[in-house]
């Protein structure tokens, strides 16, 4: 073997050379793996800062949030102005943490240097600032009833008349002077403000037709130039419950004792309300819970004038001074607002419903001596809860009781004899019902034919007749506008006569009947006869069942009367609801076209509160405010125009006209807030509310028994959400 090869395969056989291959790879791979573990590891090391961040300002957020949940808790008095103890309930003028004696509200909490800087740490120090914003209809502004857009108007005000009137008038005395009302304004044609003031809305004023002058309406929202907004067409209690004309009610006829009590019911005579409410006499009236119907009959210009019930003056309610009137439940209460239960304080408030139809209308007027008047009405969980209700459909129908249809009798007769004169025959129910009688022959009547016997002088022989009943019963508070006997008889002695009773009531009434030598009909127009006023009365009164006729025959010797038939025509009108009217009334005209309002408050001294909704579409409103110190209509107005004026001496500051807002129910005892966490890091005092929250959450206050305050304050936190 050459010296090459052997050096050659000793060459091969040598592993030096693999071993250095071997650490160089390892050496390779350590450095590899030594860089991937540093690069890995530094950026742990970021990770961990930043979460730190996080952790740093989720833990900020939340101490924050806990410290103004506490103060709210505990109470917390910055502002210099509160009493000790002070807790937070949503009393207005307050803030969640206090308040100062400039009448500044304190809704930020600022917590300075919440985390400090400490000695070598990298994070900066971190100030807070808690904004909470209380929750509307909660707290002291809250109340234990709900109420929500299904059992409120939409609007504070709306007026839905068209055509030449105007919508909304308003004036006020007083270059500064404002008319305010809670909620929103819709007319559906124009707005108009008199003289001075403005007028205010919390909500919202639109016009359809234009507002003038624009500068005088003052809301978040004015659009004079609005669409039209529709009625709500609200049913009554009548109308839900499936019920006609209630019961006719007659209210006592004095208030001698000073305190009077009304029922449900329907009021047609207007004169006997003003007997007790327009004198000047100091009387309580309490109008007790239900659906009351006043349509007044007293007009002359009416097609129900009620000749028999009416002393003429038209058809207005008037309530003058040293009155103090209030429906519905009453409460307790010593002083007007506050006398009946509150459907905007109470679920269980059950009060009262004024429904008015044709012309009928109300008047407030103290006329100097002070005068209160309250209607509360029920509470709805889904409706509004009315108070005051304008009919809106129906009229009066006249029913004629004629012809086929007369009344006549239709149990047998009763034949008063005259001993030896005789007596009448054939007096039956079928000879009596139809003028089918033959005076020849006697043939289907009834007839008395005295001999030659017995005394000299004439006798007197009756038949009595009972029936006369219509189909269907007419009610009290019919209005009988007609009535006609027609008498078929004949007589060969003296006059006849027929004396009329109403089967309810007493009322009987004779009428004289002409001498007739051949059988013939008499129609007796009972209108144009004495005594009409009392029939008229006793059917008002009592309604109509039915009567009893009797038939009176005079005869000297040999001398005959036949009766063929007794028949009773009736022209009537029924109580049925009715539309408010656009009837001139006295030069005026009510509801559809401009004219006397269906409810006016006027007067010095006066004090009108409706608590509830007015609803009159048909009808207007009119309103001269002097001395009220609260708000007159709750629970919105919707009528056909509203006019308003306020005098110098009315000086409330809040809403005249207001809408509530939605609550939940909770209650005085429950405050609901809102709070949100700011954060300012790099800042060690003066944080302030700016940019995005970092946590959001919604807390509930609950005091038991309305005490707040430890022990009895218990909070609970509806939510809580970081913005991370």
């Amino acid at each position: 073997m050459s010296s090459f090869l052997a050096r050659r395969l000793r060459a091969m056989r040598d592993d030096g050379g693999a071993v250095l291959i071997i650490a160089l790879v390892v050496v390779t791979t350590v450095a590899l793996v030594t860089t991937a573990v540093l690069g890995r590891g530094q950026g742990s090391i970021r990770a961990t800062v930043a979460l730190r961040d996080v952790a740093n300002t989720s833990y900020a957020a939340d101490a924050a949030a806990e410290v103004a949940i506490n103060d709210l808790r505990t109470g917390h008095n910055i502002g210099n102005g509160e009493p000790s103890p002070w807790y937070y309930t949503n009393a207005t003028g307050t803030g969640c943490f206090g308040y100062d004696t400039s009448g500044a509200v304190k809704n930020v909490l600022t917590l300075n240097n919440l985390l400090p800087k400490v000695a070598g740490d990298t994070q900066s120090a971190m100030s807070a600032a808690v904004k909470c914003t209380p929750e509307d209809a909660s707290g002291q502004q809250g109340s234990a009833v709900p109420i929500n857009n299904a059992n409120k108007p939409g609007n504070a005000i709306l007026t839905l008349g068209t055509g030449g009137e105007t919508g909304f008038r308003f004036k006020t005395n007083g270059a500064g002077a404002a008319f305010r009302v809670r909620g929103g304004i819709w007319s559906n044609s124009d707005i108009v403000r008199d003289n001075n003031g403005v007028l205010e809305s919390t909500e919202s004023i639109r016009a359809r037709t234009g507002c003038s002058p624009v500068a005088a309406m003052s809301a978040p929202v004015v659009n004079c130039n609005a669409g039209g907004a529709a009625d709500p067409n609200y049913r009554s209690d009548l109308d839900l419950a499936g019920l006609g004309v209630p019961t006719l009610r007659t209210p006592p006829a004095n208030c001698n004792g000073g305190s009077v009590t009304l029922q449900a019911g329907y009021y047609d005579d207007v004169s006997k309300l003003n007997a007790l409410t327009d004198t000047n006499q100091t009387c309580f009236l309490h109008f007790e819970p239900g659906a009351y119907y006043f349509d007044f009959h007293n007009n002359s210009a009416d097609v129900l004038y009620d000749t028999d019930i009416a002393t003429g003056g038209g058809n207005l309610w008037r309530i003058g001074g040293r009155k103090t009137l209030v429906a519905g439940t009453l409460s307790g209460g010593a002083t007007v607002p506050g006398r009946c239960v509150n459907p905007i304080d109470d679920v269980n408030a059950q009060g009262v419903q004024f429904i008015f139809g044709g012309d009928s209308r109300m008047q407030v007027n103290a006329n100097g001596q002070a005068s209160a008047v309250e209607i509360c009405a029920s509470y709805h969980p889904d409706r509004p809860p009315i108070a005051i209700y304008g009919q809106k459909t129906g009229a009066a129908t006249q029913t004629v009781i004629t012809g086929a249809n007369e009344l006549t009798t239709t149990a047998p007769p009763t034949v008063t004899p005259a001993g030896a004169a005789g007596t009448f025959t054939q007096a039956t129910v079928a000879n009596l019902q139809q003028a089918d009688g033959n005076q020849t022959t006697n043939a289907n009547l009834a007839v008395w034919a005295r001999d030659g016997s017995g005394p000299n002088s004439a006798q007197t022989n009756s038949i009595t007749m009972t029936g006369f009943s219509p189909s269907t019963a007419l009610p009290p508070g019919a209005v009988l506008t007609g009535a006609k006997l027609k008498v078929t008889h004949r007589s060969t002695g003296n006059a006849n006569s027929v004396t009329l009773t109403p089967a309810v009531g007493t009322a009987p009434i004779t009428y004289a009947l002409p001498a007739r030598t051949t059988l013939g009909t008499e129609t007796v127009d009972l209108a144009a006869r004495t005594g009409w006023g009392t029939f008229q009365k006793v059917v008002h009164d009592s309604g109509f069942t039915g009567a009893s006729v009797k038939f009176d025959a005079s005869l000297a010797r040999n001398q005959t009367s036949q009766l063929d038939a007794v028949r009773l025509e009736l022209t009537y009108y029924l109580p049925t609801l009715r539309g408010q009217t656009s009837t001139a009334i006295s030069g005026n005209t009510v509801a559809a076209v401009a004219g006397t309002p269906a409810v006016q408050a006027m007067g010095n001294s006066t004090s009108f509160y409706i608590q509830g909704t007015t609803y009159l579409p048909l009808a207007s409103i009119s309103l001269e405010l002097n001395n009220i110190n609260e708000s007159v209509f709750r629970f919105g107005v919707i009528a056909r125009a509203l006019d308003v004026f306020e005098t110098g001496s009315f000086a409330y500051p809040g809403a005249v006209i207001e809408l509530p807002d939605n609550s939940p129910g909770f209650g005085f005892e429950t405050t609901l807030v809102r709070l949100e966490v700011y954060l300012c890091p790099g800042v060690t005092s003066g944080c302030a509310p700016s940019g995005q929250p970092e946590l959001r959450a919604r807390v509930k206050l609950f005091d038991n028994g309305g005490t707040p305050g430890p022990p009895n304050r218990q909070i609970s936190v509806l939510n809580w959400n970081h913005r991370r």
